[in-house]
């Protein structure tokens, strides 16, 4: 921490600091403060609660350092933190709360490879009384407004997805556990796509985008064999091969009357049955 001493900067160990913390004050460029509110702006999530228990010291000073930008150089770090931002493309909601305890537990079970004990009450079985199991925890996955926990439990060869905002309780087993080689949590979320919401396998999916909504998947394809068919009228058909899934539905259904799915024909079906069901309710609200 920096005070002013007369004409001069003295610079002390800033309270709770320890260790590089302590010690950074006086070596922390602007660079590397830039960095660390980057950091811990964009991954606060992602870095160990452990680890960021023990950054938390550097994180200050970062801040601190940030903050004496008198020089231009400084003034243009310190005033970048309002100049980037990250925006979620779905409809923003409300993030649900996720006890504190219960992060640090699983962050921590997670971080040292130890069983996780949880009482997790899902959402198929609300009113039954949750019991407690024990899982290996094998990855945190955040997305949009909430943070899942992938695990396996007991002899189950596949993993599960558990949302921590469902956990009644987590704690830390003294047992450690070999975590899986062969496991990939960037390859599961890949492959698996289990966060795209019931995947029911890959289809050829044929959609006609009316004029206007073509940027949509010219600019980001659907797929890597996306094939793209222009009319006169504007519209193009885009065709390529995708996981059907919830995640799949929604992202149709936002384009509203300027999407009309042509294959496959049971997708097709489903969507103007929904389509029509729409319409009654509309014109019974009138």
């Amino acid at each position: 921490m920096k005070r002013k001493a007369g004409n001069t900067l003295e610079w002390q160990k800033k309270e709770g600091a320890s260790g590089v913390a302590a010690k950074a004050g006086t070596m922390m460029t602007f660079d590397e403060a830039l960095a660390l509110q980057t950091l811990k702006r964009f991954a606060g999530r992602q870095i160990p609660t452990l680890v960021g228990a023990a950054l938390g010291g550097l994180f200050e000073v970062a801040e601190d350092r940030l903050k004496q930008g008198a020089t231009p150089d400084g003034r243009r770090h310190a005033s970048w933190h309002r100049k980037v931002a990250a925006v979620d493309n779905g409809f923003h909601l409300l993030a649900p709360t996720v006890k504190e305890a219960i992060f640090f537990a699983v962050s921590e079970a997670l971080f040292s490879e130890q069983l996780l004990e949880i009482v997790y009450k899902p959402r198929s079985n609300p009113e039954k009384k949750p019991q407690p199991q024990e899982v290996m925890p094998l990855g945190l996955v955040e997305m949009a407004s909430f943070v899942y926990l992938v695990a396996k439990r007991g002899s189950k060869p596949e993993p599960a997805m558990y949302r921590l905002d469902r956990m009644e309780s987590a704690r830390v087993c003294p047992e450690p556990f070999p975590y899986p080689k062969d496991f990939s949590l960037e390859k599961y979320i890949a492959q698996e796509r289990q966060f795209d919401f019931l995947p029911r396998g890959e289809i050829k999916l044929a959609v006609r985008f009316t004029n206007g909504r073509s940027h949509a998947v010219c600019e980001a394809p659907i797929s890597q064999d996306q094939t793209v068919e222009h009319y006169p009228d504007g519209s193009i058909i885009v065709r390529g091969t995708v996981k059907l899934s919830e995640r799949l539905h929604w992202w149709l259904r936002s384009f509203g009357p300027f999407a009309e799915v042509l294959e496959p024909t049971h997708l097709r079906d489903e969507f103007a049955a929904e389509s029509r069901a729409a319409a009654k309710l509309y014109a019974r609200g009138r």
